[in-house]
């Protein structure tokens, strides 16, 4: 485990012992119910595969607004995946785009109801392990970092081209 990652644990650890301290246990749980609902709504469960490049996942009717996400990051396994080898589209037959390519003058939208295909080139876990991969949207709104993560043991099929 990486000292961000660590840092990131006890982070979330302090923060969420505030909350309970000053709101109660309540708060935690509610707050803890309210981040599963977001992910389960976000990931399209099922997605993760791997390609000829890499790997590949989908959202599904994302719960997040509607809006102007100025970058995308993408990290598996902790590891950061370059911008240039993501690239990702809202639905078959749309255009692809990569991650470096989305800013203020040119954000990803994602709508309720809008799936969007996320495809990464490289080489990511090894069989049939899991793999986890956290996806960071930054937006001029706050907060300005929106993110989740989901872990999952890719299948071998590929998204349609």
């Amino acid at each position: 485990m990486g000292a961000r990652h660590v840092g990131d644990v006890l982070s979330l650890l302090r923060q969420g012992l505030t909350l309970g301290y000053q709101y109660g246990a309540h708060s935690v749980e509610a707050l803890l119910w309210v981040a599963e609902t977001v992910e389960e709504g976000v990931y399209e469960s099922g997605s993760l595969r791997r390609t000829p490049d890499g790997i590949a996942f989908a959202l599904e009717n994302p719960p997040l607004r509607v809006g102007a996400f100025t970058s995308v990051a993408l990290r598996v396994d902790g590891t950061p995946v370059p911008g240039d080898s993501v690239r990702f589209r809202s639905g078959p037959g749309a255009p692809w785009r990569t991650a470096t390519a989305v800013a203020a003058d040119a954000p990803l939208n994602l709508a309720p109801g809008d799936r969007t295909e996320f495809d990464l080139a490289g080489e990511f876990g090894h069989g049939g392990d899991s793999i986890t991969v956290r996806l960071e949207l930054r937006t001029p709104a706050l907060p300005p970092l929106v993110w989740f993560e989901f872990s999952e043991s890719p299948t071998e099929a590929a998204l349609e081209p």
